[in-house]
C-alpha cells in the first residue's frame, strides 16, 4: 500500500495564506473598485500565457523554503476572464498541491481539498460545467441593494449587468459545492437599509441560495480608485452608517433562519479570526500576481508599501521577510491611537487593517465602533481584557509594533522587590541548556515519551513549562482516552524496573493556598500509580511502547469535575520524578525555572 502513496514532502516549518491572482483584467467597472486603473490596463493575453508557470514556481520555491501554503485562492481582477484551458490547468495544480501535503494540512487543521476563487459571476454559467469537475469552491460578490448593482456593476460598455447575475445566483442555488454571497458596501449602499434586507430575503427566498452564506465588507478611501474614478468615487460609509447597518440586519434578523449567517458570517471580517485583525498580517497572508509580483493582500495591490518583492528575483524567505517589515513599518507610520492603547480588545484587534489606516491615514480600525458592538453582543466569544491582562498586552503590542514608543514611555521606578542571581540570565543556567547537559532530564522533558490517544487521534504530550499556548480538551465518558509511554522511559534514572511506576497526577483549576511559600495553586484531585509490569502492549505503536487506558480511572472521578472547570492530567514516572525533585535541590537555577510542575500534561473540561 505504501507504494500507492506520494512521497513525503519536505517539512514545514511555516505556514501561509496565498491568494493568486491570474490576471488583474475584469470585465466590469465597479465604482468603488480600489484597483484603479490596473483592472483595464491588464494584458490578458500575456497573464494567460504565464498564470500556470508562475504558480507552479512560486509553490515549488515555497515548498524548498519550508513554507507551506494552507490556503490557494484565487483572485483578480476577474479570474473567469481567462481561457477555460488555463483555468483547468491553475485549479488541477492546487487541488495536486492540497492532495500532496494532504497530511501537513490535516494536522494543522486545514481540511482544503478544492481551489477556491472569488468572481463577479458574469461568466459563471460558461464555467459551471469546470468548477462542478473540480469542485471549486465559489465567493460571488455583488452589490445590495440589487438596484445599486445595476448602477455601479456595469460592464466596460455600460451594460448593466444584473439580470444576468440574478440568473447566475440562481445558478449557484443549486452549485453542489462551497459557495457563499459577500457585498461591498459604500455610505451610498446604506442610504436605503430596508431595500437591502428586503434583497437578502429575496436572494435567500426567491432565488433560493441560503443567504447564511454571506459575508459583508465596506468599501475604504484608496487612492487608485481616486485616480481612476475621480468624481464618480463612492464614500466610504461612516461609522454611524456601519453601526446603524449592523443594529438594522441584528432586528431584521435575529429569530429567524438566517440567525446563524447573521451572528457566524455576515460580519467575519471584523472579527479576531480574519486577516484584518492579525498582529501582522505580512507574517501570514501574502498575494501574488501573475508576473510574479508579491503584494500584503487585495486591498494592497499596486501600493509601493505594500509590495513585497518578486517571486523571480529574490529568495521566498527574503520576500516574506520584507512583508513583515513593510507591515510593522506601515502601522508604526500611523502611530499608536491612545484609545487603542487603553482599549480591552486591543488583543483581538490590533488597531486593525494596515492598508486601509495607510489609505485613510488613521491609526485606528476604520470599523472601530462596529467592531465594538460585536464584541458587546458575543462577550463569551470576544471577552474584553480585564485591566491587569490589557496593560500587560498593550506593553507587549508597543513593544512589539511600536518600540520607539516603547522607548520613549516613562519607565516606572525601579524597585526591587524580587532578588534573583545575576547568572540566572547566563546562557548555561537557562532551562533548555541545564537539559541539553543532563541526559535524565533530556528523558524527563521528552516531547516523544507519552503520547496520547483520543478517539482517532494522537497527541504528543509536552510540558507546560515548553507549550507556547494552552491547548484545552473536552471529553465525555466513553471517549477512547489511551495513554502510551515509551519502554525507554520506565528504564530512566530507575536501578531496579520492577519498583518503578507510571505516576499520575490530577489538578483541577480550582485555586488553593498552601505551602511555606502561600503560593496559589491547582487544586489536586488523584495521585495515581501503576507499576510498570502492569502495563499492557502498546495497541497502536508497537514493541517499544506501553499504554494503559485511562477511560475507566477518568470516569471514575467525575463527581469532582465542574463545569466550565478545566482538568490538568500530568504524567511522569516515580524515579523520573524523585529525579526532578534531587535536581531542584541540587540545582537553584533549576529550581527557579521549574516551580510549577514540569511534567508532560493534558488540559480538558469533562462533560456528564
Amino acid at each position: 500500500m505504501d507504494a500507492l502513496l506520494p512521497p513525503a514532502p519536505p517539512v514545514m516549518d511555516r505556514a501561509i495564506h496565498l491568494l493568486y491572482v491570474p490576471t488583474l483584467c475584469c470585465n466590469l467597472s465597479c465604482s468603488y473598485c480600489y484597483l484603479g486603473r490596473q483592472t483595464t490596463e491588464a494584458a490578458l493575453r500575456v497573464d494567460a500565457q504565464r498564470a500556470v508557470q508562475t504558480l507552479r514556481h512560486t509553490l515549488d520555491a515555497l515548498q524548498a523554503a519550508g513554507v507551506l501554503a494552507f490556503n490557494v485562492s484565487l483572485h483578480g481582477g476577474e479570474v473567469t476572464t481567462l481561457p477555460e484551458p488555463v483555468l483547468d490547468a491553475l485549479f488541477g495544480l492546487i487541488r495536486a498541491h492540497y492532495l500532496r501535503h494532504f497530511d501537513e494540512l490535516n494536522a494543522l487543521g486545514h481540511k482544503k481539498s478544492a481551489p477556491h476563487i472569488k468572481t463577479n459571476l458574469y461568466k459563471f454559467a460558461p464555467f459551471y460545467a469546470l468548477f462542478d469537475r473540480h469542485k471549486v469552491s465559489i465567493s460571488a460578490s455583488i452589490d445590495l441593494p440589487l438596484a445599486l448593482h445595476a448602477r455601479h456593476r456595469t460592464t466596460r460598455g455600460g451594460t448593466d449587468g444584473l439580470p444576468r447575475t440574478l440568473d447566475n445566483l440562481r445558478l449557484l442555488a443549486r452549485y453542489p459545492h462551497a459557495k457563499k454571497i459577500s457585498a461591498t458596501l459604500s455610505s451610498e449602499h446604506l442610504q436605503d437599509v430596508p431595500a437591502l434586507v428586503a434583497d437578502i430575503w429575496f436572494i435567500h427566498r426567491e432565488l433560493g441560495f441560503d443567504m447564511n452564506q454571506f459575508n459583508l465588507m465596506f468599501a475604504f478611501g484608496s487612492e487608485l480608485n481616486r485616480a481612476a474614478k475621480g468624481d464618480a468615487t463612492l464614500t466610504p460609509a461612516t461609522p454611524a452608517q456601519q453601526q446603524a447597518l449592523y443594529q438594522a440586519l441584528t432586528a431584521a434578523f435575529m429569530g429567524t433562519e438566517l440567525e446563524e449567517g447573521l451572528r457566524r458570517h455576515w460580519f467575519d471580517e471584523f472579527k479576531p479570526s480574519y486577516c484584518t485583525n492579525a498582529f501582522n498580517c505580512g507574517e501570514r497572508f501574502y498575494l501574488l500576481q501573475s508576473d510574479g509580483s508579491v503584494y500584503s493582500c487585495v486591498r494592497g495591490q499596486g501600493l509601493e508599501a505594500f509590495r513585497y518583492g518578486n517571486v523571480f528575483e529574490a529568495p521566498i524567505l527574503d520576500i516574506l521577510d520584507n512583508g513583515a517589515r513593510k507591515i510593522r513599518q506601515v502601522h508604526q507610520q500611523q502611530g499608536l491611537d491612545g484609545a487603542c492603547q487603553s482599549c480591552s480588545h486591543l488583543s483581538a484587534c490590533h488597531t486593525g487593517c494596515p492598508v486601509v489606516k495607510h489609505q485613510n491615514q488613521s491609526g485606528r480600525s476604520y470599523t472601530c465602533g462596529l467592531q465594538k458592538m460585536i464584541y458587546a453582543d458575543n462577550p463569551r466569544s470576544f471577552p474584553a481584557d480585564p485591566p491587569v491582562d490589557q496593560r500587560d498586552y498593550a506593553d507587549h503590542y508597543i513593544r512589539e509594533m511600536h518600540p520607539s514608543l516603547a522607548l520613549a514611555r516613562p519607565r516606572p521606578p525601579l524597585i526591587k522587590q524580587l532578588m534573583l542571581p545575576q547568572e540566572l540570565g547566563e546562557d548555561k543556567n537557562t532551562l533548555s541548556a541545564l537539559i541539553a547537559a543532563d541526559a535524565t532530564l533530556q528523558t524527563l522533558f521528552s516531547d516523544t515519551a507519552f503520547i496520547l490517544e483520543l478517539a482517532d487521534e494522537t497527541l504528543a504530550l509536552t510540558s507546560q513549562l515548553f507549550k507556547p499556548q494552552r491547548t484545552q480538551h473536552t471529553l465525555v465518558r466513553g471517549d477512547r482516552t489511551v495513554l502510551h509511554l515509551q519502554r525507554a522511559v520506565l528504564l530512566a534514572h530507575c536501578p531496579e524496573p520492577i519498583r518503578n511506576t507510571l505516576y499520575l497526577q490530577l489538578l483541577r483549576d480550582t485555586p488553593v493556598v498552601y505551602g511555606d511559600e502561600q503560593r496559589t495553586k491547582q487544586e489536586h484531585i488523584f495521585t495515581y500509580q501503576l507499576y510498570a509490569h502492569c502495563l499492557q502492549p502498546s495497541a497502536r505503536f508497537g514493541a517499544d511502547y506501553v499504554q494503559l487506558d485511562l477511560g475507566e480511572l477518568l470516569a471514575l472521578h467525575r463527581a469532582h469535575y465542574q463545569r466550565g472547570v478545566l482538568n490538568n492530567l500530568f504524567v511522569t514516572t516515580l524515579f523520573l520524578r524523585e529525579y526532578h525533585y534531587q535536581k531542584q535541590k541540587n540545582n537553584a537555577f533549576y529550581h527557579v525555572q521549574t516551580a510549577n510542575l514540569p511534567f508532560q500534561n493534558f488540559e480538558f473540561h469533562y462533560l456528564p
